[in-house]
């Protein structure tokens, strides 16, 4: 059980840097097509914890930042319990 919603914590991280991203995107490239789409795709799934304090920092929007960082404490702790009850 702990290790589900430690997988679904990351998932909801992982939305909200992909989140932040594509309204980084939008910003950057109002007309933006597949190839610009593809490329924030692949940068964002290496960057996706930093993503989300560009609109923090640049309009003070901090509220995809503290899902991101939340739902990451709560997936690491809670996969460290499914570890720990597993033996």
């Amino acid at each position: 059980m702990y290790l589900i919603l430690s997988y679904f914590f990351y998932i909801v991280a992982i939305a909200a840097g992909y989140t932040a991203a594509f309204d980084l995107l939008i910003q950057l490239f109002p007309d933006y097509g597949f190839v610009e789409l593809t490329a924030g795709f692949f940068v964002t799934a290496m960057f996706f914890p930093l993503v989300p304090l560009y609109p923090g920092i640049d309009s003070g929007e901090w509220l995809l930042a503290i899902v991101c960082y939340t739902s990451l404490v709560f997936g690491v702790i809670l996969g460290n319990q499914a570890r720990k009850t597993k033996t």
